[in-house]
């Protein structure tokens, strides 16, 4: 089966939480998860994006080659996942294309706000530091 990349920013905490979910939906595996945080991944977008391109917005790039960008890229990943292909048609056809079109634009660049907000903070911060999950924690050794 032909996979669908979504390029997305894994230093954001609500866009792991959907990479997650998507993920748990793709009961075929036909989405193929990529953080372009990763300079060899976002490598691979191009020439035709710029890592600064690849901030800006999701892209998802289908498997004839062709991409589509912000809530475009969400109505395929819809298409391509079982019970919600219905979804993705709905979402390209006016008016729900251009309300979903100007939501997204809104919410792109407050993403990592949002996420904070919901109480889903980034793994790493901007000085490489990484958190530890809790549950990954050892406890202290007692002596």
């Amino acid at each position: 089966m032909e996979k669908v990349e979504v390029y997305f920013d894994g230093q954001c905490g609500f866009c792991q939480a959907m990479s997650a979910r998507l993920t748990k939906l793709d009961r075929h595996h036909r989405l193929v998860m990529r953080d372009y945080n990763d300079p060899d991944i976002a490598k691979t977008a191009a020439p035709r994006f710029t890592p600064a391109d690849l901030a800006r917005e999701m892209h998802v790039r289908l498997p004839d080659g062709t991409w589509r960008i912000g809530f475009a890229g969400w109505a395929a990943i819809l298409r391509v996942l079982p019970g919600t292909s219905w979804l993705g048609a709905v979402l390209q056809f006016p008016p729900v294309a251009e309300i979903g079109r100007g939501l997204y634009r809104w919410f792109a660049p407050r993403r990592r706000v949002f996420s904070r907000i919901l109480g889903l903070p980034a793994p790493c911060g901007s000085d490489g530091a990484c958190r530890i999950p809790q549950a990954a924690q050892k406890p202290p050794v007692k002596t």
